[in-house]
């Protein structure tokens, strides 16, 4: 895959377009990498994800310089974007010690319910260009804390940050096999939501390859999660400044060029 510079067209690097082949064995990777970290401790899994946020704090700059050239953001933003990735990893790091089960009392004398987290096993996460690291760090660091391992597919528009993010965590001391890259558009894209190892997708882009991914991976009873195009509103109440209003409605609708899920693309006056 060839990707190139949004503003000036150059070549910015090439990365392997993985097969169905390529996807296949990454996720037997994460499978056989299943067993030992689902039954690491919710805070040794922890340890590890804050040393993750702090190797990414270290190289804060040169994910933000990456992210800038890659997808054509200012460098304040992506700057924003990273930091925003590296608090969701402290608070997940943190959430190793909150992984609570729950106990419930019965109807029938000295029985009760008791809950207990288990992870899914392994899940298949793809992410779109917009808010590359961010998108990222919504998704792997969760699924980590809780056990499971990781296919990560990166959006063919932002490849490198992907494969920057699991060199940090290769440095922080995350198991080979726990989380794994892949690159590419429909064809891997669809061997992931095919694979019958794969628990659980989550993906956040476009309606209609949402609907391709549900019926896809919802005809095996997969877990999935869908985060597609939004219709938000923008609500001017009628004892609004209006100078704020226009404002914040000219940035709900086209900060980050429009490409939010939260993006305003309605106005409602009262």
């Amino acid at each position: 895959i060839d990707k190139y510079d949004p503003h000036t067209g150059k070549l910015l690097i090439r990365v392997a377009a993985s097969s169905k082949s390529n996807v296949d064995k990454a996720v037997s990777a994460a499978n056989m990498a299943l067993p030992l970290w689902s039954q690491t401790t919710p805070v040794a899994r922890g340890k590890i994800l804050f040393e993750i946020a702090r190797l990414m704090t270290l190289d804060a700059k040169n994910l933000a310089k990456n992210i800038a050239l890659e997808t054509g953001k200012p460098p304040d933003d992506a700057a924003g974007e990273v930091s925003a990735a590296i608090m969701q990893g402290e608070y997940f790091a943190g959430e190793g010690m909150r992984l609570y089960g729950k106990s419930l009392t019965s109807s029938v004398y000295g029985k009760y319910s008791h809950t207990v987290r288990q992870p899914r096993g392994v899940v298949g996460l793809i992410v779109p260009a917009n808010t590359p690291i961010a998108n990222i760090a919504w998704k792997v660091f969760p699924a980590l804390i809780c056990g499971n391992t990781v296919v990560l597919k990166a959006s063919e528009d932002s490849p490198s940050v992907a494969l920057m993010v699991a060199d940090i965590t290769k440095k922080a001391g995350l198991p080979d096999g726990v989380l794994n890259v892949v690159q590419g558009a429909k064809t891997a894209g669809e061997a992931l939501v095919e694979n019958k190892l794969i628990s659980l997708i989550s993906f956040t882009g476009s309606t209609d390859v949402g609907r391709s991914i549900a019926k896809l991976a919802g005809s095996r009873l997969a877990r999935v999660s869908l985060e597609l195009g939004g219709k938000n509103a923008l609500v001017v109440c009628d004892d609004a400044d209006i100078d704020q209003a226009v404002h914040w409605a000219s940035l709900s609708a086209f900060s980050n060029a429009g490409q939010r899920c939260a993006a305003a693309s309605r106005i409602i006056i009262f």
